[in-house]
């Protein structure tokens, strides 16, 4: 009886694995390690995370739904479209779709465009769900590689690969994990070359703010197969509410919208987005990133200079450095500073970047890391 019933368990396993698609099967989930970050006193820097908590008008609008009670009603987003608009600047709310985080706009871009066994050129490494999401789809990955003693994005190659047959091409402008821009110039003569080929472009934007001149927003009207996402999340302080949008033409976003739920987005999220109608919050947005930027920033690259430290550069809000057998990762740990190790680029670790009071500790840390090594 025992066998008999080992072998129904073991059919019934394989029978269970043969209703999910391919290259679901395939895959492998991603698991990026999350568990434990919330303990009080951590300086986390793994995430790309603001390090400072929202402004005062995101947590009293957050504060106001919350304090309604009204949680059994579905959404209604009223004037959120306009408002998102109005804070990217050059663009209609009609050529908008508010999303669950960026990550979900990536997705249904990923669903309206690219099926199984098409060809997808996503430049690698970049950030982790541009590849699940053509992964999901049973895509085939083109992956050039950031190339060089900078990791510079890969144009040439990225050009010649653009021919038909290219369903999508991806560009992270910020690129994530290696802060690595592409000029505007640059940009377009991809999207114009991937128009002639027949194929869309993503352009993943979600740390726009960080170098805002790399931004292709203002070609939305130019270039019919163009998609930028957004991301709400890392700039406004509101990674645990996901928040985010996709920018298209008009006639796009209505094809976008047949794949997004109605109700994707929830209302706490929504409530934090339309906080961007004030001035204060946009300022408050602004000056974050300009002590990221312009003071802790060339602060720490100094720092990394002055003590033969290896890192590339970035032009966005966090530096890749080399740290082989993750020492230093290990060390900064026990220092109560969380970092993001990467096995591609293999043997670094991310850094984020956060307020000046951060960097002094973050600073602080790193030295006596390496009195240590000494």
């Amino acid at each position: 009886m025992k066998k008999e019933a080992d072998a129904v368990h073991e059919g019934s396993s394989i029978d269970a694995g043969r209703i999910f698609m391919p290259s679901v099967r395939k895959m492998e989930p991603y698991n990026p390690p999350l568990e434990g970050r919330a303990k009080e006193g951590h300086l986390r820097f793994d995430f790309n995370e603001r390090t400072t908590p929202p402004h005062r008008l995101v947590r009293e609008a957050i504060g106001q739904y919350v304090g309604s009670g009204e949680f059994q009603v579905y959404p209604e987003y009223g004037d959120l479209n306009e408002i998102i608009a109005n804070y990217i600047k050059g663009v209609e709310s009609s050529q908008i779709i508010a999303a669950n985080g960026s990550d979900q706009a990536i997705d249904i871009i990923y669903r309206a465009l690219v099926g199984r066994g098409d060809n997808v050129i996503i430049p690698a490494p970049t950030f982790a769900m541009l590849e699940q999401s053509a992964h999901i789809q049973g895509a085939n990955i083109i992956s050039p590689r950031y190339e060089g003693e900078n990791l510079d994005f890969p144009f040439d190659e990225v050009m010649d690969k653009i021919k038909p047959g290219i369903k999508l091409v991806v560009i992270c402008n910020p690129n994530n994990p290696t802060g690595t821009t592409l000029a505007k110039d640059k940009s377009e003569a991809i999207i114009k070359k991937a128009k002639e080929a027949g194929a869309g472009v993503l352009v993943d934007e979600a740390y726009h703010e960080f170098a805002p001149d790399c931004s292709v927003v203002d070609l939305i009207g130019k270039y019919f197969n163009l998609f930028i996402t957004r991301s709400f999340s890392k700039v406004m302080g509101i990674s645990g509410l996901r928040a985010g949008c996709a920018v298209s033409q008009e006639k796009n976003i209505r094809e976008l919208m047949k794949i997004r739920g109605p109700y994707d987005v929830n209302m706490a999220a929504a409530a934090a987005m339309k906080a961007l109608r004030h001035p204060e919050v946009v300022d408050d947005i602004k000056g974050y990133i300009s002590e990221v930027m312009e003071v802790s920033k060339p602060t720490l690259e100094k720092f990394y200079e002055e003590n033969g430290i290896k890192y590339y550069p970035s032009d966005a809000g966090f530096h890749l450095l080399e740290d082989k057998d993750r020492v230093l990762t290990n060390f900064l740990k026990s220092k109560e500073i969380l970092v993001r190790p990467r096995s591609d680029p293999p043997g670094t670790v991310r850094v984020s970047i956060g307020t000046r009071e951060d960097t002094r500790k973050y600073m602080e840390a790193f030295q006596e890391y390496l009195e240590m090594s000494k």
